[in-house]
């Protein structure tokens, strides 16, 4: 029995000609940590993104659709707590060659650079998160604040008492293994 050889899985960067015109479907999912310039707008660099494009050739240029998620962490700017947030993104670009070519995208495509036909999937998908990151990240109402600085405050009133009863614990009676001399020498 003669078997077909395996399909290499596809690595960065792809060939978006090649893609579009197969009208290709990827689906990928990346380690939150991995993107090194996100990771400087998150309280933690927990969690995963997920990405599913769909390309196509829109007749002048190769295009890709879909869409980004990832469940990140951010520090509320309201109560300055952390909390997980799910960020997403929907994505329609236009992959072209040069800036010149941006140009003339049509509006509604956004319009990426892709040198000689090929682009880094990791780093758009990072580009996309960014963008979709909000700019002043805060929980979605009041109440989830009060509850988060409620729960913080038991926190540190707790960890106060756990200190507090340390500190009185480690506080002995100062001992003077010469105070009784002075009693001895006025005898």
């Amino acid at each position: 029995m003669i078997r077909a050889p395996m399909a290499r899985p596809l690595e960065d960067p792809l060939d978006v000609g090649q893609l579009a015109a197969q009208q290709a479907a990827l689906d990928r999912t990346y380690e939150v940590a991995g993107f090194e310039r996100l990771r400087g707008s998150l309280a933690r660099p927990e969690g995963r993104a997920t990405a599913s494009f769909r390309f196509h050739d829109s007749g002048t240029y190769p295009a890709l659709e879909g869409e980004v998620r990832a469940t990140v962490w951010l520090v509320c700017q309201r109560c300055l707590t952390e909390f997980e947030a799910t960020i997403e993104s929907p994505v329609r670009v236009a992959l072209v060659a040069t800036d010149a070519a941006a140009a003339r995208v049509p509006d509604e495509y956004d319009a990426v650079t892709a040198p000689f036909g090929r682009i880094q999937l990791e780093e758009l998908v990072e580009d996309e998160l960014l963008l979709a990151l909000p700019l002043v990240p805060m929980h979605a109402t009041l109440a989830e604040c009060a509850l988060q600085t409620a729960g913080q405050v038991e926190r540190e009133a707790e960890t106060s008492r756990v200190e507090a009863t340390a500190a009185a614990e480690a506080k002995s009676p100062v001992q003077r293994p010469f105070g009784d001399l002075r009693n001895l020498l006025k005898r």
